[in-house]
């Protein structure tokens, strides 16, 4: 037990650590994650807005008289430069010039020799008059290269190179190393990066401009989520206690659940455990088999069989009953097509719950069976009185409709509960089964058997059959004969069996019975060999 405890105890100082470590890493890759796209999205709207400002400054330098790149013109781009500082630097080329080359404040400017081409040159419009591009350049004897946003017109075409600073007041500068942010054109080109990320990623994330044409890559790195992960531990530590405490709790309820009998019905039931076997019925004066009882079983999947007096009652009160007792209904005549072929006369049963009797569900699929083929005409359906029936109408009713269908009506467990000769009045019977307590009294108080004999005389009066249960030794079984009993049900003849092992013992039984040989067994020993 000291074990256990400290077992448990260790299990459960695992699962606080194992939670608090995933709560925290799952918090701050979301937190990271989140800082991540949020900084992505300033950094967008920064970028589509210088767009903008240089997209309406290349408007208003369109209206500048720009004759050539001589002093008066770079004097020209200068002073307009300082009236439109926010935008960047504006270039001019007339068509008639030479290609590829731009005038500035500090004279002309050419393109590089690699960018001479109109393959990485993205159009914002139709006509082909605003385009975008990443291009290089010379710059005073420097090479670089940049973004640029271009208006062409019909003399000439204007040009603002748009700069991108290094940092920016939403990216810590002390964290350039757990950073990586790429802008790129759609076509891929590299346009601007801030960061350097050393360690491992995670993953990335991407925002794409809905008004021009780039997007934004940034990644969530290891170290940085690590970081923040091991600070948070703090925090998340009560938390995965709680929740370890709530799985705890669950796993508890689960297995309780798992151990239930309820529980374990149903998966008997969804894995076709429950079977039928089938308890003969002797006509004691002939020797042969007139009929048999349909008992549920549960045999389990390494073969064993779980005692009825285990799980009968708790199936009867659960819906499952109902699965069930159609399961084995279909399965009469599969099991018992042998003998249900060869004696017309032979009547299986099959025990109903209140619940069969007072709705009207069993009756139509009985119906439908039936105009299928079933043999209801060898079916007999017991009525128990271990169980109440609250509406007799309704089931008065539905026994009307089966009996219809030529189903035999016997009650069950007669005199030991519920309802009484108000059966035996309002719902047709037409066999009354003497329960096994009654027929005990033949052997155990010989003297004392004047309720067993009313039954029986209740029965005569009534015209019903007479089956007698639990038949157990050979001075009971004739002592109900001397009573004008005749059918009888018991280990003295049989236990239930599986149904091939029934069949094997029907045609034994009457192959016997048609020699005239002795077919009563005499000791236990027999009973078990013959059952």
């Amino acid at each position: 037990m000291q074990f256990r405890k400290v077992s448990s105890w260790g299990l459960f100082s695992l699962l606080v650590v194992f939670i608090a470590v995933i709560t925290s890493y799952s918090y701050a890759y979301w937190q990271v994650s989140k800082e991540v796209k949020s900084d992505s999205k300033q950094l967008l709207s920064y970028i589509e807005h210088k767009l903008h400002v240089a997209g309406l400054s290349l408007q208003k330098l369109n209206e500048v008289e720009f004759d050539g790149c001589d002093y008066e013109g770079q004097e020209t781009l200068e002073e307009f430069l300082f009236d439109h500082l926010g935008a960047g630097l504006f270039l001019i080329r007339h068509r008639d010039s030479d290609p590829w080359t731009y005038c500035s404040v500090v004279g002309n400017i050419k393109v590089s020799q690699l960018d001479r081409t109109f393959e990485n040159i993205i159009y914002l419009d139709k006509k082909k008059n605003r385009a975008i591009s990443f291009m290089g350049y010379d710059w005073q004897g420097l090479a670089k290269r940049d973004l640029f946003l271009t208006l062409e017109t019909r003399e000439r075409i204007n040009v603002v190179r748009i700069a991108l600073e290094d940092s920016y007041s939403f990216f810590e500068d002390d964290c350039t190393d757990c950073r990586n942010v790429e802008v790129r054109l759609s076509n891929d080109d590299l346009i601007f990066k801030v960061g350097g990320l050393k360690d491992r990623i995670l993953s990335s994330e991407r925002v794409i401009s809905d008004k021009f044409p780039f997007y934004i890559d940034a990644v969530v790195g290891r170290q940085r989520v690590r970081s923040l992960a091991l600070s948070s531990l703090m925090f998340t530590t009560p938390i995965s206690i709680m929740l370890s405490l709530l799985c705890f709790y669950i796993i508890s309820l689960i297995r309780k659940q798992h151990n239930s009998l309820d529980y374990q019905l149903l998966q008997a039931v969804q894995h076709g455990e429950m079977v039928a076997f089938y308890q003969p019925v002797i006509d004691a004066k002939t020797g042969f088999i007139s009929g048999a009882e349909a008992l549920v079983r549960w045999v389990k999947p390494d073969g064993s069989i779980e005692s009825p007096a285990l799980f009968i009652q708790t199936l009867e009160e659960s819906d499952l009953i109902n699965e069930v007792t159609l399961q084995l209904l279909k399965n009469i005549p599969i099991d018992l097509a042998e003998v249900l072929h060869s004696s017309t006369s032979f009547r299986c049963s099959i025990n109903l719950v209140p619940q069969h009797l007072e709705e009207s569900t069993f009756a139509e699929q009985l119906t439908e069976l039936t105009n299928q083929g079933f043999p209801s005409h060898q079916l007999a359906i017991e009525i128990t009185e271990r169980l109440p029936l609250k509406n007799l109408a309704e089931a008065r009713s539905n026994i009307e409709k089966m009996k219809a269908l030529g189903v035999c009506v016997e009650l069950d467990d007669a005199g030991t509960g519920y309802g009484g000769a108000s059966y035996l009045q309002e719902l047709s019977i037409d066999v009354m089964k003497i329960d096994k307590i009654f027929i005990d009294t033949l052997t155990l108080s010989p003297n004392r058997t004047q309720v067993l004999d009313a039954y029986i005389q209740m029965a005569k009066s009534l015209g019903l059959q007479i089956i007698a249960e639990g038949v157990e030794d050979e001075a009971q079984s004739m002592s109900l004969q001397g009573k004008g009993v005749q059918l009888q049900q018991g280990y003295l003849f049989s236990k239930p069996l599986p149904a091939a092992e029934f069949i094997e013992f029907w045609l034994q039984r009457n192959e016997v019975c048609q020699t005239g040989e002795s077919i009563r067994p005499q000791s236990d020993e027999q009973i078990i060999k013959e059952c």
